[in-house]
C-alpha cells in the first residue's frame, strides 16, 4: 500500500500541474457555487491566522522565526477588520475578502514552509523530467488550443474557460526551473535543458505578454551568474547545443506565428487610439510631423502619457487613483474594500467584456484598496522575506523567484488572481526547505 504521504505529496504536484495548465479556468471549479480559487484563499487565510496569532501564544515560536515579520503579518490581517468596522462594511461580504486576496495570500507561505516538511514532500529525478513533459504540455495547449466541444464540457463545471495567460505561463516556467536547477546544481546539463525551453517558450512569450517576456529575462539574468559556480567550457556539446537552441527558437516562432493564439489583451485598438491620441485624425499632417518623433512617454498637462496604448491605458488608471487620493485625502487608509475604486468606473476602463476591475499593478491595487499603510506593511513583509533568506545564504534565491514575478504583476492583474500569489508564496517557503525536499541527491 502506498505511504499516505507520498500519496499527499503526489497529489499536490498534480494539483499544481493543473494549476499550471488550466490556471483560471481551475480555478473557477466550483461545488455548489464555491469556486476551487475561493477554497485556497480562505485555507490560505486560516493558517495565516493559526500560524502568526494562534501558534506563537501556544508555543511562543513565531513564524519563520521572524517576530517582526510575524508581527507584521498580524497588523495586515486585524488592520484589515478595522477599516471594514469604522467604515461600517458588513465583515459577511464576500467580495470584501475577493478584493484584499493580497492579505490572505501570504498564508501560502505557511503552505510552502511548514506543512511541506511535516509530510516529507520530495523532489525526486523522475519528477524533474514529468515536469519538462508537463511544460510541454503547457506548451501544446496554449498554442494548439482545444475544440470548442471540449471548452463546452469545461463550462459545465467551471464558471470561466481561458488559456493560460503570460503571467500563468510565467510561473510555471519558474516553479520548474527554479527546482530543477537546484536539484542538479546548476550544472552544464541543466543549462542546456533551460537553452532549449526558454527558446520554446520566448515566442510564445513575445506574443501573449510583453511584461512576462521581460520578466522571464530577468529570471534567466538572474540565474546565469549561479552557473558560474560549475566548471563548463564553450566546448563542442555546449556549442551544438546553443545552434540548436537556435533552430528549436525559430521552429517555435513559426508554429506561434501560424497559429491564432488569443492575446492577453485588456483594450481594444480603437481605444487604445482614442486614450493614446493627441489629435483628431491620424492624417494630419502635425500627426506625422511631431507624433512620430515622440518617445515612448511624454509629458503633457502634468501627467505622463506613453505612445503604447496597452501601457497608455494602464498608465492613466494609476494617475488617476494617485489624484483622486490626494484630493479626497485618504492616501494613508486607501478607498477601502466595498466599493469599485472610482478610477474604474468608465466604460473605457472595463475592458473588452466591461467586467474589469483591476488596477494591473500589484503595488497600486494595495494602495488602492489599503493606503499607504497596507503598501508599508506589505513592503516590510517582504523585507523580511529576504532577511531570511538572507540569514540562509539565500539571497539569489529570493531574488530569482520573487524579482521576475512581482515585476510582471506591476503591469499585470496576476496577483490579484487566486492562483497566482498562492503558487508564489508556496515557492518561497519551498525554496526556505529545499535543503528538505531536494535531499535525495541528483
Amino acid at each position: 500500500m502506498m505511504d499516505a504521504k507520498y500519496l499527499i505529496s503526489y497529489l499536490i504536484k498534480i494539483f499544481i500541474f493543473f494549476t499550471f495548465l488550466f490556471a483560471r479556468t481551475f480555478m473557477g471549479l466550483h461545488y455548489y457555487g464555491i469556486r476551487l480559487g475561493e477554497i485556497l484563499i480562505v485555507a490560505s487565510a486560516l493558517v495565516l491566522f493559526l500560524y502568526t496569532v494562534v501558534t506563537p501564544i501556544i508555543t511562543k515560536r513565531y513564524f519563520l522565526d521572524n517576530k517582526r515579520l510575524n508581527f507584521l503579518l498580524i497588523v495586515l490581517y486585524f488592520s484589515f477588520y478595522v477599516m471594514n468596522i469604522f467604515d461600517g462594511v458588513n465583515l459577511l461580504n464576500p467580495s470584501i475578502y475577493k478584493v484584499s486576496s493580497y492579505i490572505w495570500s501570504f498564508g501560502a507561505l505557511v503552505f510552502g514552509y511548514e506543512f511541506i516538511s511535516k509530510i516529507s514532500f520530495k523532489i525526486y529525478n523522475h519528477d524533474i523530467y514529468l515536469s519538462f513533459i508537463g511544460l510541454l504540455i503547457i506548451y501544446i495547449f496554449s498554442t494548439k488550443g482545444i475544440s470548442e466541444n471540449l471548452q463546452n464540457i469545461l463550462l459545465n463545471h467551471t464558471d470561466k474557460f481561458e488559456y493560460p495567460k503570460g503571467s500563468d505561463l510565467l510561473i510555471a516556467f519558474i516553479f520548474v526551473f527554479y527546482i530543477f536547477l537546484e536539484y542538479k546544481q546548476y550544472s552544464k546539463n541543466s543549462f542546456i535543458i533551460l537553452i532549449f525551453m526558454a527558446a520554446l517558450y520566448v515566442p510564445l512569450f513575445l506574443v501573449k505578454s510583453r511584461s512576462g517576456f521581460i520578466s522571464l529575462v530577468i529570471f534567466l539574468l538572474l540565474a546565469i551568474p549561479k552557473f558560474k559556480k560549475t566548471d563548463f567550457n564553450l566546448d563542442l556539446k555546449l556549442s551544438f547545443s546553443l545552434v540548436l537552441g537556435i533552430i528549436i527558437f525559430l521552429v517555435s516562432t513559426s508554429w506561434v506565428v501560424s497559429r491564432n493564439i488569443v492575446i492577453d489583451e485588456d483594450i481594444s485598438q480603437e481605444l487604445k487610439f482614442a486614450v493614446t491620441s493627441r489629435y483628431s485624425t491620424i492624417n494630419d499632417n502635425k500627426y506625422e510631423d511631431e507624433v512620430l518623433k515622440l518617445n515612448l512617454f511624454y509629458f503633457e498637462d502634468g501627467r505622463i502619457f506613453s505612445l503604447d496604448g496597452n501601457l497608455n491605458w494602464r498608465m492613466q488608471i494609476w494617475q488617476d487613483i494617485s489624484d483622486d487620493m490626494n484630493k479626497t485625502n485618504i492616501l494613508f487608509k486607501g478607498y477601502g474594500f466595498s466599493d469599485l475604486i472610482p478610477a474604474m468606473d468608465s466604460d473605457q476602463r472595463g475592458g473588452q467584456d466591461n467586467q474589469n476591475v483591476n488596477v494591473h499593478n500589484y503595488f497600486i491595487h494595495i494602495l488602492s484598496r489599503g493606503g499607504l499603510l497596507h503598501l508599508f506593511i506589505v513592503w516590510g513583509i517582504f523585507y523580511y522575506l529576504f532577511k531570511s533568506f538572507k540569514m540562509n545564504d539565500q539571497t539569489i534565491d529570493y531574488k530569482i523567484i520573487v524579482i521576475p514575478l512581482i515585476f510582471n504583476s506591476l503591469f499585470d492583474p496576476s496577483m490579484e488572481n487566486a492562483h497566482y500569489p498562492i503558487i508564489l508564496y508556496f515557492l518561497t517557503g519551498l525554496a526556505l526547505k529545499k535543503s528538505i525536499i531536494l535531499d535525495e541527491g541528483v
